[in-house]
């Protein structure tokens, strides 16, 4: 079943619904197979070429625990400026972050706690970037699935009063679509989706 967003996927379920996910654009460029190549004529040492899909998988992965804190970050100081957002997100991801933030900050709501990345796991991959198609830029992207411990996550109202229900489900199974919007720059990954869904266990 689908949850509402959460507060660094945890809380802000109370307040907005989360984006729809949709696929990217483009086939799937899945990880291309490995190489063994002679390092140089003298040498019978095998190397192994390298693999783009692979290293875009390990550079969207270690985004995620970037993402998770960012967001956590931006619900528990609300001196922070929401333009920290552009630092882990792009549209529409951003702009549906930073009006649940915005929500929450302007009743009133303090959260307590993290959440906390369990597992993650990087599937299909696409690298196919075309910055100036139109109407929208076609990005490299790579799809994780995540699974978020929320159960240190807690938020009380304006008066003090939880707002977070008590058989809220402990874990979060999140598909983040993360895309980069500068490739091959590794640090230019963003998230540009996170629908989630509660579940009781990361086994969903």
């Amino acid at each position: 079943m689908t949850s509402m967003r959460t507060v660094a996927a945890g809380v802000a379920l109370l307040v907005v619904p989360f984006v729809s996910s949709c696929s990217s654009s483009g086939p799937s460029s899945s990880t291309e197979p490995s190489a063994l190549t002679s390092s140089s004529p003298s040498s019978n040492t095998p190397t192994v070429a390298p693999d783009p899909g692979q290293d875009a998988r390990s550079e969207a992965l270690a985004l995620v625990p970037s993402y998770l804190r960012a967001i956590d970050d931006l619900y528990l100081d609300p001196s922070r400026a929401l333009d920290e957002l552009y630092e882990v997100t792009v549209a529409p991801e951003a702009a549906a972050q930073a009006t649940a933030i915005a929500q929450f900050r302007s009743q009133g709501s303090r959260q307590t706690g993290r959440a906390q990345l369990v597992t993650a796991a990087a599937g299909e991959v696409d690298l196919t970037s075309e910055p100036g198609a139109t109407p929208s830029p076609v990005l490299p992207t790579v799809v994780v699935t995540a699974c978020v411990d929320v159960s240190q996550v807690q938020a009380v109202d304006s008066a003090g009063t939880s707002i977070v229900a008590p058989s809220r489900p402990d874990y979060l199974i999140e598909q983040l679509t993360i895309v980069n919007i500068n490739y091959p720059d590794p640090a230019s990954w963003r998230v540009s989706e996170a629908p989630n869904t509660q579940a009781q266990t990361c086994d969903g």
